[in-house]
This record gives structure tokens, C-alpha cells and sequence, in this order.
């Protein structure tokens, strides 16, 4: 393994949170004396099995126990394994304060869930051009099976890129298919089919506080029965408004163009005041379906013209 540069005191945070990882092996979800239990599983063997031992420091880079793992895989639907859990375990490592128990980094739809709470800035698509720092987490997606036989889903931790290697830390490298899970640095080609994009670390952890769930990224907005514009909503608390439509959801403007203010109004409302000779306006949400993912606000200008938006949400899996 090469020596990675790190420049930033969380990713030196990252390196010693990540010391019983080594640099060739696993860490496995069980202890070395454990045995391999293999499918079908069934949770009153599980608990009945006084020889099956958990490894102390799997659960502490995952917060899964091999008794929980095997309990879940006893659901011959129930696929799962610790990706997710290890990233959001790094990013807490690194600094990162979740603000509830549903607010980890470790989310197969991160693009979105960031552009939503006003971060998007803090997603870079695998098309930009740039390349992933020591500490910032990636999200892969293929329909194509992995080593469980279904659709390849998965997300890491990237350690740095030297020529066409690029060097990993990542959780999941098991699963039902061979009774336990397992940690492990690897190194993949750069850059695979696969990729995404990833969490710019660096960028989350100054972001600041989050916007509320149903606020931030981009929304259509029509000013009375002719104009259309496009308000972009960021954390801290500043909304972007642009004529064009945003060539991606889960970016910023490009020209940010005018800025505004928002203050938060009671749980569903919210004022602007534009930082231009731009009128000011007023915002209360009129449609809240979290499920099905639609969002949209009425309100006026100061002057009393009438507004509507709608939320621009992003489509397929992120």
C-alpha cells in the first residue's frame, strides 16, 4: 500500500480510527475459534449455538454483532450487509455529527439525501472530471449480481488514487453467501463503470447545519401566469434563483447568479429577501408527500403576485 497524503486533521482522525483494518486480511464479523454457519439459517440455532463468538472489532467499525447478521440472514430476502454502517461509522470517526439517528452518510441514496438538506454541493458525480480524497466515502451501482448474487449496491471509503489504482477501506466483502461479513483494504481500477460519485468530506464537514427535509435543492418556480424560474436552496439558509434549468439535480448552480436569505417560518413556511432590487417573497408548503416524493409551496411577492413551486426531485437510484 502506498503512503497516502493527508493534509487535513480528519483524515488523520480516519487513519487512526481505521488502525486494526490491516493492510492485507479481513476483518471478520466472527472470531477465528467461530464456526461458519451456513444457509439455511435459522434464528433458535443461532441462539441456541454458545460457540458462535462475534469480533469486538468488527462491532466496533460496524455496530453489528455475527449473532445480529446471521438472525437477519435467517430472511431468505434479507440480504444485508455492513457497507453502509462502516461509512457512516467513518464519517462519524472523521467529525461528523449526525443530527438524528436517520442522518448517517452511510445511504445508497446519499446524492439525494444531501440535495435535499441544502448539501449537494458536498456530492461530486463520478462524470466532474475530479477524483475522490483520502476520507471521502463513493457510492457504486450496477445491475449487474455481486458475490451475493444480487444487483451490485455498495458504498466505501476511498484512500487515495495513485496511476490506475485506486485504494480503498470497505465493509460487505461477505455476507449470507459465506455465513459472516468482513472489512477489508482493497484496490480497485480507476475508474470503474460503476461509480457514481462521492461525499466530499471535506466540503460536508464545514457545511454547516442542514435545511429542513423538504427545503433544499432545486424547485420550479412560476411568478403569476407567465415567468418561470429556478431557486436553488443551500445551506446555510441562501436560495439561488437562475431563467435556466438546472443541467443536474444534485449540483448548485453553476453561476449561482442572485442570492437571497430564508428564514424559516414555523415548521412549513419561509421568507426570502433577495440581496437585490428583486422583490421579497413569502413560501408555505402545500403539498408534503414524502413517499411518493413530491413537495410543493404556494406564496406571493410583497407586491402580491402569486407564486407556486414545485420541487425538482431526483429520478432513479441514487
Amino acid at each position: 500500500m502506498p503512503s497516502f497524503r493527508m493534509t487535513e486533521g480528519y483524515q488523520g482522525l480516519l487513519s487512526t480510527f481505521l488502525n486494526q483494518i490491516p493492510e492485507t486480511g479481513q476483518v471478520m464479523s466472527m472470531t477465528a475459534d467461530s464456526p461458519i454457519i451456513k444457509p439455511p439459517y435459522k434464528a433458535a440455532d443461532i441462539d441456541a449455538n454458545k460457540a458462535i463468538k462475534s469480533n469486538p472489532a468488527f462491532e466496533k467499525y460496524t455496530g453489528y454483532s455475527q449473532q445480529a447478521l446471521l438472525k437477519k440472514w435467517a430472511d431468505p430476502a434479507n440480504r444485508t450487509t455492513t457497507c453502509n454502517e462502516f461509512c457512516s461509522k467513518c464519517a462519524n470517526a472523521m467529525g461528523y455529527v449526525a443530527a438524528d439517528r436517520n442522518d448517517g452518510v452511510g445511504r445508497f441514496d446519499i446524492a439525494d439525501y444531501l440535495t435535499r438538506y441544502g448539501k449537494g454541493h458536498c456530492w461530486v458525480p463520478a462524470r466532474s472530471g475530479a477524483q475522490p480524497e483520502y476520507g471521502d466515502i463513493f457510492r457504486l451501482f450496477a445491475p449487474s449480481p455481486d458475490h451475493n448474487g444480487v444487483p451490485l449496491n455498495h458504498m466505501g471509503v476511498s484512500l487515495g488514487i495513485e496511476g490506475k489504482s485506486w485504494y480503498t477501506v470497505e465493509s460487505g466483502q461477505a455476507g449470507p453467501s459465506t455465513g459472516y461479513d468482513a472489512i477489508e483494504r482493497k484496490t480497485r481500477d480507476w475508474k470503474p463503470d460503476s461509480l457514481q460519485g462521492w461525499v466530499n468530506m471535506s466540503a460536508l464537514l464545514g457545511a454547516g447545519d442542514r435545511l429542513p427535509y423538504w427545503l433544499g435543492g432545486w424547485w420550479q418556480v412560476e411568478e403569476g401566469p407567465y415567468e418561470v424560474w429556478y431557486y436553488y436552496f443551500a445551506s446555510p439558509n441562501k436560495v439561488y434563483y437562475t431563467p435556466n434549468a438546472p443541467r443536474s439535480l444534485t449540483a448548485p448552480p453553476i453561476q449561482p447568479g442572485t442570492v437571497g436569505n430564508v428564514t424559516i417560518k414555523g415548521m412549513f413556511g419561509l421568507q426570502i429577501r433577495w440581496n437585490s432590487a428583486d422583490v421579497d417573497e413569502t413560501f408555505a408548503v402545500s403539498l408534503q408527500d414524502t413517499k411518493l416524493r413530491k413537495f410543493a409551496m404556494t406564496g406571493k411577492t410583497v407586491n402580491q403576485v402569486p407564486l407556486t413551486a414545485t420541487r425538482m426531485m431526483i429520478e432513479g437510484l441514487l
